[in-house]
């Protein structure tokens, strides 16, 4: 039994680690696999503070990363870096930007959020996508 769980718990962090890097590549994933994008945008030069912890502390949560690894693509993207349409360019860090497989923006969450607090807007993306079709 405890084999079992341990299994499921690393299954649900392969499934999630899985983050790519270009753009292009990743929006061509999304439109081959009709999910949407997640694009988590962080500065990297000089480090910032916040997205470190959202993504050491949010997006590396469990039940965060095994959720976000089952209904999306997911892409890390330094903001200086460049690499990505320009309207896409995040005001703020870190911040996620949802997009459908098109291309078209769904959803865009700006800031640092605790666990629970960004698994309540993860609910709610997902209702408020289900009843157009979606998710």
């Amino acid at each position: 039994m405890r084999l079992l769980w341990l299994f499921g718990l690393f299954s649900s962090l392969l499934i999630a680690s899985t983050w790519y890097t270009n753009f292009d590549e990743a929006m061509a994933k999304a439109k081959e696999e009709q999910k949407p994008l997640f694009i988590f945008f962080e500065r990297k030069n000089p480090p910032c503070r916040w997205c470190q912890l959202m993504w050491e502390k949010t997006l590396q949560d469990p039940k965060i990363a095994s959720f976000i690894g089952r209904k999306f693509i997911l892409l890390r993207l330094a903001r200086e870096e460049g690499g990505y349409p320009q309207e896409l360019y995040p005001r703020y860090i870190p911040t996620i930007t949802i997009l459908d497989p098109q291309g078209k923006r769904l959803q865009t969450i700006v800031g640092y959020w605790r666990p629970q607090d960004f698994w309540s807007d993860l609910e709610e993306f997902e209702r408020a996508n289900s009843t157009k079709g979606g998710g």
